[in-house]
């Protein structure tokens, strides 16, 4: 008898199988015995290095192989399951996440979109033999000196000679391989170059690392492309080779960033996942009269409203994963939702959880003193070259077209895959497949479908995301009549956020709709709660509450997502953390 095996179900099995043992090999966070416990990360973090021990296990799990395509030699076939299993390493540190894992992925996903096929398999031996990669992204007009490009690439040889400063790069010193975007007689280019780690990388000049309040673990540096290591010339000038063709380096980089987007801040969730764990475990250890024990209402709330916010942050983070398979020319509109909105709304929560913790958000030793660190590194997960400026560009250019965009078919199976997380029937990733502009706005135009299911509190919900969906609609509208001078400012950055705020929603609704037969997914208790919380940024005073209640009317109406004062700890003096506030 022969037993037929579904490839789909074997497929998310082996994903589910490498998260718990990544789960089982670190061990428990909380147990100070263990050598892979809190304690040891903060120790790592105090350093200023990333935990020994840690990397070793990574070592033997072969964690660069989930950067590297099934076809390659690796286990890389899915965006969402990647960035499921690096949740397990953002869980336990941030830095351990982005410096051992993060960093190579967006470089090595520039060689997968445009290299030759010499080059793909050259990078996907170096990355299963452990070795590190690192990018240096071009920037957008709102550049960030903190990570500025100065490169420059004259023709040499067979290759591109190599020169100027990249002012901060992660594993700028480990790094094998360089992907790097350079000025060339072509105009901005793509190369491949070797890096410092590398035999043939005598030719960079490593910069004196440069301090960071978060992630300290690390190695933040420079690098200068000038011929030689101590300045001497005598090593031989960096030659990189061009992925892609001469010129088109600024395409190939919008093309990758729906891939980076998304699967990075989907990874970042590890992080709020901890603080929320961290926040919980001490309000259940406070006495019942204390205000911030279980007993309290306002803790209880506070709890609830994070855990709700990461049910929404993982329903977006999962379709704008998925859609660079399934929906490829819509995927760069939702990796910018995804990049915009996450930040903000994990900023919230980090906030929140901390007027729950009160001082022991701020201790910097003892059972609770993970989420200080936590919040530390969170902000650090968003900075980049695609931040929200660049993000925000690219949802205002949406909304413009939003008035023309086709319906999507009421009944398409396709974008139902784009809700069903365990569904691994996925057609390979064409980072190219968003070279044409979507004719159809899919997520918004499932909303109103998939409200037409919804019943009770969920239904109420639904409602008011409808309702708020034909508001931005006669925004959108309003905007594109204006002239193209008058079309960017305050009105385009608040149609911007109910925008985004909408497509997640939406994106809540349709991961309910299209729910699993059993778990926890499959009861309606948990969407109705995330479309309250998101209809309630929309519109608060229109909201009922699960249980019925209907908020009361806010005095005046609320901005679509808030924008409170955010405090950063920072490091002064001798080691002391005072606390800034930043608009």
């Amino acid at each position: 008898m022969t037993t037929v095996v579904d490839p789909v179900d074997s497929s998310e099995v082996a994903v589910q199988e490498r998260i718990a043992r990544l789960e089982h090999d670190f061990g428990d966070l909380d147990d100070p015995g263990n050598p892979l416990g809190a304690q040891q990360f903060l120790a790592a973090d105090e350093g200023q290095r990333l935990l020994p021990a840690a990397e070793r296990l990574l070592d033997a799990f072969g964690l660069n192989a989930e950067f590297v395509p099934v076809e390659l030699g690796g286990r890389l076939d899915r965006l969402d399951a990647l960035a499921r299993v690096l949740r397990a390493v953002f869980r336990r540190d941030a830095a351990l996440g982005l410096g051992y894992g993060l960093t190579s992925y967006l470089a090595a996903v520039v060689v997968w979109a445009a290299g030759t096929p010499g080059q793909r398999q050259e990078a996907a031996g170096l990355l299963l033999a452990q070795g590190r990669m690192a990018c240096a992204y071009p920037e957008p007009p709102e550049r960030n000196d903190f990570l500025h490009n100065r490169l420059t690439a004259v023709p040499s040889g067979t290759g591109y000679r190599v020169g100027g400063r990249k002012e901060a790069l992660n594993n700028a010193a480990r790094a094998g391989a360089l992907v790097l975007f350079a000025d060339t007689p072509d105009g901005p280019s793509a190369l491949l170059a070797p890096g410092p780690a590398h035999p043939d990388g005598g030719g960079i000049r490593l910069l004196p690392r440069r301090p960071t309040v978060g992630v300290r673990g690390c190695a933040v540096q420079g690098l200068a492309f000038d011929g030689g290591r101590d300045g001497d010339g005598g090593d031989r000038p960096v030659t990189g080779r061009l992925l892609g063709a001469a010129g088109d380096g600024t395409r190939l980089a919008e093309h990758v960033f729906p891939l980076t987007r998304s699967a990075g801040l989907s990874m970042a969730l590890g992080c709020a996942d901890t603080a929320l764990r961290t926040t919980t475990a001490f309000a259940r250890s406070r006495r019942q009269r204390s205000p911030s024990s279980l007993h309290s209402s306002r803790t209880r709330t506070a709890l609830v409203n994070a855990f709700t916010d990461l049910l929404v942050c993982d329903c977006l983070s999962l379709v704008a994963t998925r859609a660079a398979h399934v929906l490829p020319r819509e995927s760069r509109t939702l990796g910018a939702v995804a990049k915009y909105l996450l930040p903000m709304i994990l900023t919230e929560t980090m906030d929140d959880l901390s007027i729950v913790l009160g001082s022991e958000a701020y201790a910097t030793s003892g059972s609770y003193a993970i989420f200080q660190k936590t919040a530390r590194d969170l902000p650090m997960l968003g900075l980049g070259s695609a931040g929200a400026s660049a993000s925000r560009a690219v949802l205002v250019a949406q909304l413009l077209r939003l008035p023309s965009l086709a319906a999507p078919a009421p009944d398409d199976d396709g974008l139902a895959r784009l809700f069903r997380p365990f569904d691994a029937a996925l057609p390979p990733c064409e980072p190219w497949g968003n070279d044409l502009p979507a004719d159809r706005d899919s997520l918004l135009g499932s909303l109103e479908e998939s409200a037409r299911h919804a019943e009770g509190p969920l239904a109420d919900a639904a409602a008011v995301l409808v309702t708020q969906l034909g508001v931005l609609r006669a925004g959108c509208a309003e905007l594109a009549a204006r002239p193209a001078a008058e079309r960017l400012g305050p009105r385009a950055c608040a149609l911007a956020d109910r925008y985004a705020l909408l497509v997640a929603g939406a994106a809540c609704l349709g991961v309910w709709r299209h729910r699993p037969p059993a778990g926890f997914l499959a009861g309606p208790d948990w969407a109705a709660t995330a479309l309250t919380r998101v209809a309630g940024r929309l519109d608060r005073s229109a909201v009922r509450m699960p249980g019925g209640a209907r908020r009361p009317p806010a005095r005046r109406a609320a901005p679509p997502l808030r924008r409170r004062p955010q405090l950063r700890p920072v490091r002064h003096g001798a080691g002391a953390l005072v606390t800034v506030r930043t608009a």
